[in-house]
Order: C-alpha cells, then sequence, then structure tokens
C-alpha cells in the first residue's frame, strides 16, 4: 500500500457524495411550475384593478365600499387563486419528487416544503376571515392589504427546499427570489414603474395604470422561471 491510495480513497468516497447529492436534486420543475405560475397571475391584478375603477362617466355604477368591495373588486379570488396554485405546486413538488426518486434511486422528501406552502397559502384567508385573528396580529397588515403575499407564502416553501436540496444553484435563486418577493409584498411596487413611465413620456392621463398592477409579480417569477430553465445536473467528476 502506498501513501497516496488513503488520498484516492477520501477523493473517491467525495466524488461518490457529490454524485449522490446531484442526482438526487429535483427542483428544476418545481422552480418552472412557480415561476410560470407567478407571471400568470399578474393579468389577474389588472383585472382586480379594473373591477373596482370608478367609470369614466363618473357614476358610481361598479364603485363600492368596505367588505363589498373587497369581495367583489377580485381581492378575494386573488387570495384563492394563490392558494390553488400553491397547493397544486406542493401536490406536483411531493410528485416528482417521489418520481425522480425511483428513478434515480436515491429519495428526497418534499413533505416539509409542500406543508409550507399549503399552509402558508391559507394566511391571507384567516386574516380577512377572522377577525380575531386580525385583531391580535393587526401589524401584519402590509403584508395582507396588497394581496401578494402568496410571493411571500412561496419563498418560504422555497427556502425549506433549498434546506432539504442543500444545492447552491437553489439557493442563489431562492435568495434573489425572496430579495424580490418581499418588496412587492410591502410595497407598492407599482409607483416604481410609474416614475419610469413617467421619464419615458407618459402623463398622469396615458399611464397605463390597469396593466402595471402585476408588474410587482414579474420579476420573482421572472427569477424563478429563468432559475428553473438554467438549472442542470451537477457534475459527477
Amino acid at each position: 500500500m502506498t501513501e497516496f491510495e488513503p488520498d484516492g480513497l477520501l477523493r473517491d468516497v467525495e466524488a461518490l457524495r457529490r454524485r449522490a447529492r446531484s442526482d438526487r436534486h429535483a427542483f428544476r420543475l418545481p422552480l418552472l411550475y412557480f415561476g410560470a405560475f407567478t407571471l400568470g397571475t399578474a393579468p389577474l391584478y389588472a383585472l382586480a384593478y379594473a373591477a373596482h375603477t370608478p367609470p369614466e362617466d363618473g357614476s358610481a355604477d361598479g364603485v363600492t365600499t368596505g367588505f363589498t368591495s373587497w369581495l367583489l373588486a377580485g381581492e378575494t379570488w386573488l387570495d384563492l387563486v394563490w392558494l390553488a396554485g400553491l397547493a397544486a405546486g406542493a401536490v406536483l413538488t411531493v410528485w416528482w419528487y417521489r418520481r425522480h426518486g425511483d428513478s434515480a434511486g436515491i429519495q428526497t422528501s418534499a413533505r416539509g416544503p409542500a406543508t409550507t406552502w399549503a399552509v402558508a397559502g391559507v394566511a391571507p384567508l384567516i386574516w380577512f376571515l377572522a377577525p380575531l385573528v386580525s385583531l391580535f396580529v393587526w401589524f401584519l397588515w402590509p403584508l395582507f392589504v396588497r394581496n401578494t403575499f402568496g410571493l411571500l407564502a412561496l419563498a418560504f416553501g422555497l427556502i425549506a427546499l433549498a434546506r432539504t436540496e442543500r444545492s447552491r444553484h437553489l439557493w442563489i435563486v431562492t435568495l434573489l427570489y425572496t430579495a424580490a418577493a418581499v418588496p412587492a409584498v410591502v410595497y407598492d411596487m407599482q409607483n416604481m414603474y410609474y416614475r419610469l413611465f413617467h421619464l419615458f413620456g407618459f402623463t398622469p392621463e396615458t399611464m397605463p395604470y390597469g396593466p402595471l398592477q402585476g408588474s410587482p409579480v414579474l420579476l420573482p417569477g421572472l427569477i424563478l422561471l429563468v432559475g428553473g430553465l438554467a438549472a442542470r445536473k451537477e457534475s459527477r467528476a
């Protein structure tokens, strides 16, 4: 036995460890699904905005206040759409990881991230439908008033998935996504686009207010989509 054999054995073990970790990575499909879903919600925000915009003739038709406004303006089904999308993504992720595990021979549990997506997606509905909950956690109102909490719920699940996968690529995508999602949840990102359009000569009369209502979800969705498309199997060397 030479003095170099132990080092070679350690290198072989490390290579096998990297290969096993690479083989169990299966996060590309969840990233692609959630990226496409997030981008797909953008038109819904424009529809919700149009639902509570006063008619140009100045009449009060279609303009409501309070609970009726929330119910008719589209905010209710926006939260339901996010919940449905997160739940569908959770089921898809669990199924995909099981299928990938059967194929690769290395099983990774996705129950933690899936549960996080499903549970966190219910938070806006609890906030709006349970007055006592709203009373005790009133300080969380910035998270729910813009109907973009689904972005944050998605981030929670991605963080759980990144911890499970221990992939540098997934962590980078998750951190970039979270950095883009948090401002979209707590701030009216449309204001930034209004200023940008103003630089290009748009006036308040010509500003496309309706289409820009979906702008907060565009960057987070694109990050996930690009991250999913860029995901590739790590080297087995």
